[in-house]
């Protein structure tokens, strides 16, 4: 069981080694108690494949590809989970750190029911 349990943790790292990586920087925007409030937004998402990401970006984040380049957003944060949808709008076309630009909209599901938009730089590889 020991062994099993071995190449599972490593086989498990190994995807994450070998993942393509992004990192995002932004601002988000939300509507607060004295109007809208803007925030400091950091992020690291790691490709599972083709449609699927997971991260951290202001909480835990699973991205599932959508329509039209866009992708569906299931986060969780300690305030509340959220659901949302982003959309690259641009791509650098360059070799090494791929560049983008996206905005996301995540909506809070419980508690005061808060809506989130960031705007994102992102750096990737």
């Amino acid at each position: 069981m020991k062994l099993v349990t071995k190449i599972v943790t490593i086989a498990t790292f190994a995807t994450f080694m070998f993942a393509g990586v992004n990192l995002t920087w932004g601002n988000m925007y939300t509507d607060g108690d004295a109007g809208m409030e803007a925030a400091d937004s950091f992020g690291v998402h790691f490709d599972v494949n083709d449609n699927t990401t997971i991260g951290w970006e202001n909480g835990l984040m699973v991205g599932l590809a959508g329509p039209a380049g866009s992708t569906f957003r299931l986060g969780y944060t300690s305030a509340a989970p959220s659901l949302g949808m982003s959309y690259t709008w641009w791509e650098g076309a360059g070799t090494g750190w791929a560049t983008s630009l996206s905005t996301a909209l995540d909506y809070g599901m419980t508690g005061s029911n808060d809506m989130d938009i960031t705007v994102n730089l992102g750096f990737g590889f």
